[in-house]
Formats: structure tokens, C-alpha cells, sequence
């Protein structure tokens, strides 16, 4: 069952320990300073938390500046090579620019770097989950 562990005007993360799984959700607009601490506080709650499979839903995602795109692909999702995570579901936006903006940074981190875990990108939440939880 998810409990609220963190709950700010931009980030929501829920636990479900038993099941090693842990969800994000973006919830609205936030300026590049306060995404990257939303996105670092996330990543020091997986790192307290230990979960193996992690949902991010961001399909109310702020739109990102090429800078903090670069850090995204650069430095932030190879964080989580170093945590338990074996893998990671994100649920992108309706809109057609946020997905591609989200969808290239992925493009970014396959070619340079070499992650311990797996990212899709979905549709929808219930399709991300149902990957997630299959053995």
C-alpha cells in the first residue's frame, strides 16, 4: 500500500517498502533551481528508501531549460546506478514538446553512459505499473 512520504507544491513520492517500489509525481510548474532540488530530494529518498522499482509520473512535468536538460543526462539519472533501483517507469506528458524534451534526455543518457538499471517511458500509469511489478 503507498504512503505519502514527501508532499511539496511541486513533488509528490509515495512508498510501498513491501514491495520495494516507490512512486514520483510532478504537479505543476516549477522554475530549473526548485526542479533540481525536488529531483535531488527524490534521489535522497530513494537512496534512504532502497527501492528496486521507481515510477515517475510526469505528465504535469515542467518544461526544463537545455541547461538542467544537461543534467538530467549528464549527471541525474546516473545517480540511481549507485541506489538498489532495477527499474524505472516514467510516465511522460500529453504534450507533444514536453515528451520529446523527456524522451531525448533518455536518448542522451543510452548513448553516453552506462546505467545498472532500466528505463521505459510509457503512456499511461496503469501500463508503467504493470511493467514495473512483472517479474
Amino acid at each position: 500500500m503507498l504512503q505519502t512520504i514527501y508532499l511539496s507544491d511541486y513533488l509528490k513520492i509515495e512508498a510501498d517498502d513491501a514491495q520495494a517500489y516507490l512512486r514520483a509525481e510532478w504537479l505543476g510548474d516549477v522554475d530549473n533551481e526548485q526542479f533540481v532540488l525536488e529531483a535531488m530530494k527524490a534521489h535522497a529518498i530513494v537512496t534512504a528508501r532502497k527501492p528496486e522499482k521507481t515510477l515517475v509520473n510526469a505528465q504535469q512535468a515542467p518544461s526544463v531549460s537545455s541547461k538542467t536538460k544537461d543534467w538530467l543526462a549528464n549527471i541525474y539519472y546516473d545517480l540511481y546506478s549507485h541506489t538498489p533501483v532495477k527499474k524505472m517507469a516514467r510516465v511522460l506528458p500529453e504534450n507533444i514538446f514536453r515528451r520529446l524534451t523527456l524522451a531525448s534526455v533518455l536518448s542522451r543518457v543510452n548513448a553516453t553512459t552506462e546505467l545498472t538499471y532500466e528505463i521505459r517511458d510509457f503512456s499511461s500509469e496503469e501500463e508503467a505499473v504493470r511493467w514495473l511489478l512483472e517479474d
